[in-house]
């Protein structure tokens, strides 16, 4: 498992700032943040820590050196229409996909209509395709 809080302290480092920032500007309680040493975040949290600190998802997990930030908005996720295009690209089927990586096909109904994927989902789709996370959301 990734440490997302460590990523995340690297990224304060890098701006002067602190963990205490995030807690005093209520990007994130200081509870529900240590929680994030057992398990992700979910996709909205993310992107409010991306939104604040101005980075890129690629840029804070280190798939990338590079920082191209764009704010994150929500209306403006496309996670399902970009899996399709993955998905029909690779010239297999959403029952293909979702065997390949374990899911329930009911997972596909469900981002369809518009119920975000955990970013341990988005993870293991963006190594499954070899794209970046921000390739699958926006």
């Amino acid at each position: 498992m990734i440490d997302f809080i460590k990523l995340v302290e690297n990224i304060l480092e890098e701006q002067d700032k602190t963990k205490q920032d995030l807690f005093e500007n209520k990007v994130i309680s200081e509870n529900t943040f240590f929680k994030y040493r057992q398990r992700y975040p979910s996709l909205k949290t993310l992107i409010n820590i991306a939104n604040y600190l101005k980075v890129s998802l690629d840029y804070l997990f280190e798939f990338t050196n590079e920082n191209h930030f764009e704010e994150y908005k929500e209306e403006n996720l496309k996670f399902y229409e970009n899996l399709i295009s993955f998905i029909n690209a690779k010239k297999i089927s959403s029952r293909q996909f979702c065997k390949d990586l374990g899911y329930a096909k009911d997972n596909i109904l469900r981002w369809k209509n518009g119920i975000q994927p955990t970013f341990q989902r988005l993870l293991e789709i963006a190594k499954y395709f070899r794209c970046s996370i921000d390739d699958l959301i926006k």
